[in-house]
């Protein structure tokens, strides 16, 4: 499996999945950033090869001075992709890394007003729901510092990301830039974790523990908890770029998504009490 997903790193006319222009972030779903993430959500690392510490070097080419990412030469700094990429490394185990505290920092210092994460690509002004932070960008945020030993200080501004994705499961409506929702295509079980959805999001809120107590968080579980078969979880909407292998089956179970049920599992029982 992950063989088979190293023969095609050259698969988008680029070297590491990137695309002939540089891209990293398309095509969606099989673009380096969601590779390399793909890669350590299935288990590899990048002590397992040296194409993956060659593929790291890469990414990092496309780092800003100031901690963030660009996606290609000419693009925008993008919190989302910076998130991403931050995330895809933590997966793969890259630690304690300066070049990440970079990221960590930019990350924190360009959180919003109500507490989560946006782009500023879209002028503000047109209305509150799109003024409002993009609650994906929010998620992949968390998802990236959940890899990181964060202070107190830190830890409190991350609980506002926090209560910011727990008001959108109250909201529901499509907020931010992006217009990111909470509706019938967000309730269905998507892996690997790719895109703002059902259980994308109950996953990485079980780290916080600000959210494993909250009545919001424990309704989104029972919600994804409702879709499992004997604590087995089965993709509904898988990504097309991924459906090729077990883990990303529609309506089969899937092992490894199964792994990242019983850490949800495993942390709201280790919730504090």
């Amino acid at each position: 499996m992950i063989e088979k997903i190293l023969q095609r790193q050259n698969d988008n006319g680029g070297q590491f999945w990137s695309r002939a222009d540089g891209d990293i972030h398309a095509p969606f779903g099989f673009s380096t950033i969601d590779t390399l993430s793909v890669l350590g959500e299935i288990g590899y690392s990048i002590n397992d090869n040296s194409q993956i510490a060659s593929a790291i070097d890469f990414i990092f080419s496309y780092q800003t001075p100031e901690g963030c990412f660009k996606y290609s030469p000419n693009s925008s700094k993008l919190p989302c992709l910076t998130a991403r990429i931050i995330a895809g490394l933590g997966r793969l185990g890259v630690k304690n890394n300066k070049r990440i505290e970079a990221s960590y920092k930019w990350m924190l210092d360009t959180q919003c007003d109500d507490g989560g994460w946006r782009c500023a690509t879209v002028k503000l002004g047109k209305s509150p729901l799109t003024d409002a932070s993009n609650p994906g960008t929010t998620l992949y945020v968390l998802d990236a510092f959940r890899f990181r030993k964060n202070s107190v200080a830190e830890i409190d501004k991350l609980n506002e990301g926090v209560d910011f994705l727990l008001q959108h499961w109250e909201i529901r409506q499509p907020i931010g830039p992006c217009s990111f929702g909470i509706g019938s295509t967000f309730m269905k079980v998507e892996y690997p974790f790719l895109r703002y959805n059902l259980f994308y999001y109950v996953y990485v809120l079980s780290f916080y523990e600000t959210a494993k107590h909250d009545k919001r968080f424990q309704e989104a579980y029972k919600k994804l908890k409702d879709k499992t078969k004997n604590d087995k979880l089965i993709p509904e909407n898988p990504h097309k770029a991924w459906i090729e292998f077990d883990f990303a089956q529609k309506g089969q179970i899937s092992e490894i998504g199964t792994q990242r049920f019983k850490e949800i599992n495993e942390n709201i029982r280790n919730a504090s009490r």
